[in-house]
């Protein structure tokens, strides 16, 4: 099994020697000016993405998490494999795939086809989406990655702490291997009084492979045991923590900023930008 510093010093080679192979250690962000600030999604991350009502902070993370990881996940399939398991607490699977469609439209055309959701649903009366968008859309190339699309990500309906948690946790389970430690419980005399197995560390079946928990957004949790939603925040939030420390995978959570970061008051005095006192509900999901 090796030591836990044997371990650490084999990561850093291993990530040394993928990037002299040509392989990565992050999905790259789409924002190159920006790269020094966000260099890409990294494994063992946990990300919040906040904003005030009606910011699009679904739109964002979605972008950035969601359409572009999956595209270059199907452009760049020798170098990494990805899973998505969404929990869509505010939106359906159906318009968040919708926008997926609307995004690739605009990036294989190159920027030609630029349709919303509202358009390529054909919401208006008088301006029903083009039949050519639409046979593009079944075409071999579209369908190709939007299968893709739908091998990769796995919308769940789990809303409550403990549900994402075991659904999450059961995956980890069923890709990777747990190993465990025996710990020695003793009495303030130091007598043995118990023995017990506890996790020590956890080897995935693909190191290559991203697993990202998205919750969106952590405000519409459903809450459990009688706590209140602060804590039943807290509690998901410990949980994000112990699957990115445990099984390396990446939480991204949506949280609103408070009501009082958009009051009139707020955009008098400039304190509209989120941030992490504006956080509603719950501020320790920062500190996560």
């Amino acid at each position: 099994m090796g030591s836990l510093v044997d371990r650490v010093i084999d990561t850093l080679e291993e990530r040394r020697e993928r990037l002299e192979k040509g392989q990565i250690n992050c999905i790259p962000s789409p924002f190159k000016r920006f790269s020094n600030n966000f260099v890409g999604i990294e494994q063992g991350k946990y990300y919040l993405i906040s904003g005030s009502t009606k910011s699009a902070k679904t739109q964002i993370m979605n972008y950035l998490f969601l359409y572009n990881s999956v595209f270059y996940a199907y452009t760049h399939q020798e170098k990494i494999r990805l899973r998505i398991l969404y929990y869509p607490l505010e939106e359906t699977q159906e318009a968040i795939t919708t926008r997926f469609m609307c995004y690739l439209l605009y990036v294989l055309s190159k920027g030609t086809i630029r349709r919303s959701p509202t358009e390529l649903r054909s919401t208006k009366e008088e301006e029903p989406i083009e039949p050519e968008v639409l046979e593009l859309l079944r075409s071999e190339r579209y369908q190709s990655i939007l299968n893709f699309y739908e091998e990769h990500v796995t919308f769940l309906p789990d809303r409550n702490p403990t549900g994402i948690l075991y659904s999450a946790k059961k995956y980890a389970e069923n890709n990777g291997t747990e190993y465990k430690k025996t710990v020695t419980i003793t009495d303030r005399h130091g007598a043995v009084v118990d023995e017990r197995e506890v996790f020590d560390y956890y080897e995935p079946a693909d190191p290559n492979e991203y697993v990202m928990i998205i919750v969106d957004h952590i405000s519409l949790i459903d809450c459990e045991q009688n706590k209140t939603l602060r804590e039943c925040m807290n509690m998901l939030s410990e949980y994000m923590i112990r699957m990115r420390n445990r099984y390396n995978y990446i939480p991204v959570i949506i949280q609103q900023q408070s009501q009082e970061t958009q009051s009139l008051e707020a955009f008098k005095m400039n304190k509209i930008r989120p941030s992490v006192a504006g956080l509603a509900d719950s501020k320790y999901l920062a500190k996560d």
